[in-house]
């Protein structure tokens, strides 16, 4: 058992050191061929909105993936039930943020100093629950140790920009290109992660399970801030 969980170890270093060239190779390219595209001002819309959907996407969260990773679980029901319950609350959550922003859309929009951009961060919430469907289907993977898997992933997110948005970029010349190249990078997460995964989700829910969960996680996620 020992041996075994070195070799996993080991070749999740390997895979997460290669993820991390690859990405560093790729993600500079297609950062100078858009600043050529694209005016500053984009950029600094893109930026502003991913401040507000970052945020929210804290709370969305809620510590959830860290104890799917690190909980020493009974056995694959008791990992499956709580996979669930950190699904569905995640989702739930996320759903929740996003009525919110929706009807906050232009005092959000006031507050981060663009008040021009209220619809703009309404659509961009959508990213919020993306981000929460694949999210938990990330620990899942992180906890096997697969980082072969998320390797693709990362990859696949990183090549988006090339497919997507660069063409976007070069048509709408606006920050659109970059938003729409962000939900098409998410959209793949989802999609990928939930085809290539042994865990899919169950209409399943348990109060007392989230309880315990939730005690777990929000320390974490006040010991991290």
């Amino acid at each position: 058992m020992g041996e075994n969980i070195k070799n996993k170890i080991g070749k999740a270093t390997a895979w997460s050191s290669i993820t991390e060239i690859m990405a560093k190779i790729i993600s500079p390219i297609v950062n100078i061929i858009l600043a050529r595209l694209l005016l500053p001002e984009a950029f600094g819309i893109v930026a502003t909105i991913t401040m507000v959907i970052s945020f929210a996407e804290v709370f969305t969260d809620a510590g959830f993936q860290k104890y799917i990773i690190q909980h020493e679980f009974e056995n694959e029901d008791d990992l499956d039930k709580s996979t669930n319950v950190a699904f569905w609350t995640n989702l739930s959550v996320s759903f929740f943020a996003c009525v919110i922003i929706f009807l906050f859309r232009h005092k959000i929009a006031f507050v981060v100093g663009s008040p021009g951009l209220g619809n703009s961060i309404s659509l961009a919430s959508l990213l919020i629950i993306l981000y929460a469907f694949s999210s938990i289907q990330m620990a899942r993977y992180k906890r096997d140790f697969d980082f072969k898997t998320l390797f693709f992933v990362r990859i696949g997110t990183s090549l988006i920009p090339l497919l997507v948005t660069i063409p976007l970029a070069i048509i709408l010349k606006n920050y659109w290109a970059l938003l729409i190249g962000n939900f098409a990078s998410q959209l793949f997460n989802a999609i990928f992660l939930t085809l290539k995964s042994k865990w899919k989700p169950k209409i399943y829910y348990n109060f007392a399970l989230f309880k315990k969960m939730f005690s777990f996680s929000a320390w974490t996620l006040l010991r991290s801030e």
